[in-house]
């Protein structure tokens, strides 16, 4: 973690403490959350749908409402790196023995905080799920990014989201653990956060916080965590990736590497492909207006309808609905195997004496399309981008 960002952080969680009403000698009894918190099946629901559900979001509520703590944390500028180190702090010291049967360990610790924190971030920043059509995750999954892009057209639309993988994507992203291979990535968190700098109280810095949520068929199996600073002003996505990168520490930096820039560069295009305007981004607010219709019934009903809508969740859906027409391509060489030819992101220059410069995606074409009986060939592995990241 880069110093400046760690020393804002132990600065800003002594602020929590000092604002922090009394309770239980500072600490707050978080038990029966902790107890609910635990996602050990999605049953087919994104995984912060699936947290709210079991009744976890409602816990902390009542755990933490009547505190300080809960409004600094709904706090634009606060982390969710921060959220987790209180967490921790409350595990440590309040509840060190605390599990639901016998002792919990360090390890055990450091998963639950990151459970609860991601999630809370989520659902305390009004987050949204975000996820994209199979066209589109195979327009992805073939395309490259041109690294010197600059890291301000890598805009997450929301403070909080969480892009939830298709079947597309979960079979072109592996996890990095080479002992699961049946392990998948269910999605990522992405949080943006706009902070005060560590050296001057006025200057204003970015933070990129991205969660990936691993699983195995429908329960849940860990994460990969990835954090960097970024000033979204001329820092290039290639060296936004380099510098986290250097910052790796793992037991096989190499097979991280390669699985997580695939999985760190789909996120950037996704975002990309959102910043163009055409792009094709469809809202759905099912459980809003689930809460709407709630709101005018009697307590019984109401409390029906709740339940019954645990489920829902507001997102949006992004990219066509098939591909398009032009993506195939049947005049190649005789001989050569159906492939896809990489599609890629890049800056297209414009206007007068072409100074000017707008961001254009160039479609992936599938070359001898019509030979293929069967399933679309997979994207070949492509080195476009690196992360820093630590496993659980």
């Amino acid at each position: 973690m880069p110093k400046d960002l760690k020393r804002y952080g132990q600065a800003c969680a002594a602020s929590m403490v000092a604002q922090q009403p009394a309770r239980m000698d500072g600490f707050v009894n978080i038990r029966p959350a902790l107890v609910r918190s635990h996602v050990t099946r999605f049953f087919g629901r994104p995984y912060p749908i699936q947290f709210r559900a079991q009744g976890a979001l409602d816990a902390w509520a009542n755990a933490l409402g009547n505190t300080g703590l809960w409004s600094i944390w709904q706090a634009p500028g606060t982390l969710c790196w921060q959220i987790r180190q209180e967490i921790l702090r409350q595990l440590e010291c309040a509840f060190p023995s605390f599990s639901v049967a016998g002792q919990i360990s360090d390890g055990d610790r450091q998963r639950l905080a990151f459970e609860v924190s991601t999630n809370l971030k989520y659902h305390l920043s009004d987050g949204t799920v975000i996820e994209a059509t199979a066209a589109l995750e195979t327009l992805l999954a073939n395309s490259d990014v041109d690294l010197s892009l600059p890291m301000s057209m890598v805009a997450p639309p929301y403070r909080a989201q969480y892009l939830r993988f298709g079947e597309v994507a979960t079979r072109y992203l592996k996890v990095p653990d080479p002992q699961s291979p049946d392990h998948c990535f269910d999605g990522v968190f992405c949080f943006l956060t706009r902070h005060a700098s560590s050296g001057a109280p006025e200057e204003k810095c970015w933070t990129l916080e991205l969660v990936f949520i691993s699983k195995r068929q429908d329960s849940h199996g860990g994460h990969v965590s990835l954090l960097g600073e970024t000033d979204r002003g001329d820092t290039t996505v290639g060296e936004w990736l380099a510098e986290i990168l250097c910052n790796v520490q793992a037991a096989d930096e190499s097979e991280i590497h390669r699985s997580m820039h695939a999985a760190v560069s789909y996120v950037v295009r996704v975002f990309l492909y959102m910043a163009l305007k055409q792009a094709r981004v469809t809202p759905h607010c099912e459980y809003d207006e689930a809460l709407r219709r709630a709101a005018g019934l009697g307590e019984r009903k109401r409390a029906k309808l709740l339940q019954r809508s645990a489920s829902l969740y507001n997102g949006i859906l992004v990219g066509p609905e098939s591909l398009p027409p032009d993506v195939s391509e049947g005049v190649a060489g005789a001989g050569v195997a159906p492939h896809w030819r990489r599609g890629h992101f890049r800056m297209q220059p414009f206007g007068a004496g072409n100074q000017q410069r707008k961001l254009i995606f160039v479609a992936p074409v599938l070359v001898h399309a019509e030979q293929l009986q069967g399933d679309l060939p997979a994207p070949k592995p492509y080195r476009a981008g690196a992360a820093v990241v630590s496993t659980a």
